[in-house]
């Protein structure tokens, strides 16, 4: 089993990359040593969820921790200038408030939330609350976080991840070479491969299995050329790595659907995301940013969890009429 996350494989990914996992380690194995019947009861939890079986409260939160990134990537929403046709407010600069973090992590407390993801839609490390965040999550019962970074500011923040208590880090390379990069990412390969390597040089040196860490590649026309080699790089060093198939967001808009293709995202039954304005979301795909279901800093998350507009978003889902995650599923 694995922990969910938005190329995660309990759930079936709803997201525009597709993933294929190359793995050395047992993620699963590591963390129950370190959190043993908690976090047993997490999973057993998780994989007990589907569309006839909703929790009464998410068991996994992402969270948004700053709309804007210090990185334009051609295939994510936030290059507006590839992708024109957003229908969404994005890229406001709004910050997470570590308040209201607390506030969400002390309700979920002593309501069965035991996962957050502290990189859902754009860099965490921007935000400067951000390990104080995962430190407190871990301290109040949190037995599985994952961030998710471009590694630009890895190196900065190094010896306080080993003390934050992340269980996953997950870093998105996408190139073998620093010319691919840049077309793909912009600048800064070399820090990004150097801040990597020297990150697990220093958890080897600690003598811990934690954070487990992964790199990621998506490939499309660009730098398909060097998947094989990328995987050959990173395969004695990361402990896994995800291949993720691209889909151009911006040619999803206005086309034909494909109307015989049946709904597969079950996300809204077992998960919610959280922007850095409050807003409350049905799933940590960009899309859901049309869906938003509630507001955090005025609602719980059990009542938002429960309320009729998240429930009317599984019913379409569950019916396939909803037209937001219709373009998401079907294009």
């Amino acid at each position: 089993m694995w922990a969910p996350g938005c190329f995660g494989q309990t759930f079936k990914n709803n997201m525009k990359f597709q993933a294929k996992r190359i793995s050395k380690v047992d993620p699963d194995k590591i963390i129950y040593k370190k959190y043993g019947e908690r976090y047993l009861t997490y999973r057993k939890l998780w994989s007990s969820i589907s569309r006839e079986h909703v929790p009464d409260f998410p068991p996994h939160i992402d969270f948004e921790l700053f709309d804007k990134c210090n990185q334009s990537c051609v295939m994510c929403a936030r290059n507006e200038k590839l992708h024109p046709n957003i229908e969404y407010s994005i890229n406001t600069k709004t910050r997470f408030p570590i308040d209201l973090f607390k506030k969400i992590i002390d309700e979920g407390k002593t309501k069965n939330l035991y996962s957050v993801n502290f990189g859902a839609f754009a860099e965490p490390f921007v935000n400067p609350e951000c390990l104080n965040m995962v430190r407190y999550a871990h301290d109040q019962g949190i037995v599985d976080s994952r961030l998710i970074t471009n590694g630009l500011l890895l190196g900065k923040n190094s010896s306080e991840i080993f003390m934050s208590g992340l269980t996953q880090l997950f870093i998105s390379v996408d190139a073998l070479t620093e010319k691919t990069y840049e077309k793909i990412r912009g600048k800064g390969f070399q820090h990004v491969v150097q801040n990597t390597i020297h990150f697990l040089e220093e958890r080897s040196k600690r003598k811990t299995q934690l954070p487990i860490v992964r790199v990621s590649f998506v490939e499309m026309e660009m730098n398909k050329n060097e998947k094989d080699d990328f995987i050959k790089f990173w395969a004695d060093k990361a402990d896994f790595i995800d291949i993720q198939t691209f889909q151009n967001e911006n040619e999803k808009i206005g086309e034909n659907l494909k109307q015989n293709k049946k709904f597969d995202c079950d996300s809204p039954f077992g998960r919610i995301s959280v922007l850095s304005d409050g807003s409350v979301i049905p799933c940590c795909n960009f899309y859901g940013r049309t869906l938003k279901i509630g507001n955090a800093f005025h609602q719980t998350i059990e009542d938002i969890w429960k309320s009729e507009k998240m429930s009317d978003v599984r019913k379409k889902l569950i019916s396939g009429t909803n037209t937001t995650c219709e373009t998401c599923q079907r294009a």
